[in-house]
């Protein structure tokens, strides 16, 4: 993903005579394009036959998906079976002008400087294999191919995008099925690093959508009413690969009449868009492209398993909004135990004893000013949760740890009084309930909640111990179970009768990104 002078970290000081804001650093998820886009390219024949030659599809009698073996089993087309009364066009809306486009899983771990022995442009940006290809024209290595009526299955080992023809120690699993105008995606990467540091979380791309330039109109929604067919947003070029925060879990990257493709992953609610040329048609070999991701922050142990589920709809951007509403709602408070995997929360300075979970979170404590264990981003109204509550045990040498929380407006987390409040804690290492009763506080009842934060009191005493939390909910028992799409099992694997397709390696020869 080229892209000019991309700052992994922002970082603000404090003013002496305001309170401070603590603007955490994160690294982040990096497109893959060159910038500025100067104008479309067309690929050569060998080129687009190499795409055609690769290309596995299924399809029904609304859209048409396919993946490709010479892509690294990324989704590399994505099509409407019809026009829709000449709304829509029926050629394949994912663009394919290099092997760091498609519809594909982008991974994002440390060390930040991984990529130093890569291209120059790419020093900083850590160690990333990429589900098609790297940036040399090498594309990633696909083991199984599985192909039936309405399921394709692929596995393959994904390639370190700025290093050339490195594979990354990981896998990556896709089962694709169709219903009706939705495409239904179940990940799984499998990871086997030898660098056995825990490192800091990073956005990932799962998955992330080039889509060709006609789907140049990006909507979503941002706003303090989800779920209730308020106003949509809209982002339109020229536009800048930056970072969204939406209250309902997607995006769609559609064309002027209103058609498209849109991306729900439940449960995600960080994203990023953009947009790379200055022309807004082209084929799938065009370079101009409309850029979506859902990129939510994911700590990635060197042997961790990690599995997920995504669609792609495609239709008017009524017709997918309507789509994420059919789903099951996220519950309107926080609601998390963990019991097999940390469900997305991650830290900032900190460590957790690693890779599996089983039924807790152990984070070391030994920063007062640094350490901090965050939530996932998500939407809470303030008001709908008067009291949390959390199970955990501490061992540390204060009598007091502090929640804040990011409102759902704010960009990052803040270290203000308005966005914290302290909790009396029993520093005997068993397991307690404790009740944080935000019923008085105005600065929670009267805003939407984005983002959760625990960490030790900064004016504390220096800090060397623990923390264990087991669970974290709005429910004095702890957490409920939460609602699942009965329509939607999981495919563990390809079922028997699949026809095994085999697949060919080929070179791709780079052009000239910086046209």
């Amino acid at each position: 993903m080229s892209y000019p002078q991309f700052h992994f970290f922002v970082r603000s000081s404090c003013a002496a005579i305001v309170t401070c804001v603590i603007v955490v650093g994160t690294l982040l998820a990096q497109p893959r394009i060159a910038a500025p886009v100067k104008k479309s390219r067309v690929l050569s024949n060998a080129r687009q036959a190499a795409v055609q030659s690769g290309l596995q599809t299924i399809e029904n009698n609304q859209i048409r998906v396919g993946i490709n073996t010479n892509y690294g089993g990324a989704i590399t087309y994505l099509a409407f079976k019809d026009t829709r009364n000449g709304n829509v066009r029926t050629e394949n809306i994912v663009n394919n002008y290099d092997l760091g486009r498609q519809v594909q899983i982008g991974i994002y771990s440390g060390p930040e400087d991984y990529s130093r022995r890569g291209a120059e442009a790419w020093v900083g940006l850590g160690w990333n294999p990429i589900q098609a290809g790297d940036v040399y024209g090498n594309p990633a290595k696909v083991l199984t191919v599985e192909k039936q009526q309405n399921l394709l299955y692929v596995k393959s080992i994904p390639t370190q995008f700025a290093i050339n023809n490195e594979p990354g120690e990981v896998t990556i699993e896709h089962w694709i099925r169709l219903e009706n105008n939705v495409v239904k995606v179940h990940a799984k990467i499998v990871m086997f690093r030898s660098d056995k540091r825990q490192f800091t979380a990073r956005q990932q791309e799962f998955p992330c959508i080039y889509a060709n330039g006609e789907y140049h109109n990006i909507w979503y929604y941002r706003r303090g009413k989800p779920y209730s067919n308020d106003d949509l947003d809209l982002a339109r070029p020229p536009m800048d690969y930056g970072e969204v925060l939406p209250t309902e879990p997607w995006m769609a990257s559609v064309n002027d009449k209103g058609y498209g493709v849109g991306l729900y992953v439940p449960g995600v609610y960080e994203w990023k868009k953009g947009y790379f040329g200055t022309e807004y048609a082209g084929d799938e070999f065009s370079a101009e492209s409309a850029y979506i991701g859902a990129t939510n922050s994911v700590l990635l142990d060197h042997n961790m398993t990690y599995e997920w589920d995504y669609e792609l709809v495609l239709g008017h951007i009524t017709e997918i909004r309507s789509h994420v509403y059919s789903k099951p709602h996220p519950l309107t408070g926080p609601n998390y135990r963990f019991d097999t995997s940390r469900k997305g929360w991650f830290y900032y300075n900190a460590q957790d004893t690693g890779w599996p979970i089983s039924g807790k979170l152990h984070v070391k404590l030994d920063n007062a000013r640094e350490n901090q264990i965050k939530s996932p981003y998500a939407f809470w109204k303030g008001r709908d949760n008067p009291k949390l509550y959390v199970r955990a045990a501490f061992n540390t040498q204060n009598n007091q740890f502090r929640l804040g929380w990011r409102r759902a407006e704010d960009k990052t987390l803040y270290g203000t009084g308005d966005r914290l409040v302290n909790f009396p804690i029993i520093n005997d290492g068993q397991f307690h309930t404790y009740e944080i009763d935000l019923s008085r506080n105005e600065n929670w009842l009267n805003y939407n909640i984005g983002q959760l934060v625990f960490r030790p009191i900064e004016d504390g005493p220096p800090i060397n111990g623990w923390a264990e939390f087991e669970w974290i909910s709005t429910q004095k028992d702890g957490p409920v179970a939460e609602a699942v799409d009965p329509e939607d099992p999981i495919e563990v694997a390809c079922e028997p009768g699949c026809s095994p397709v085999t697949a060919q390696r080929i070179r791709y020869i780079p052009g000239n990104r910086k046209q």
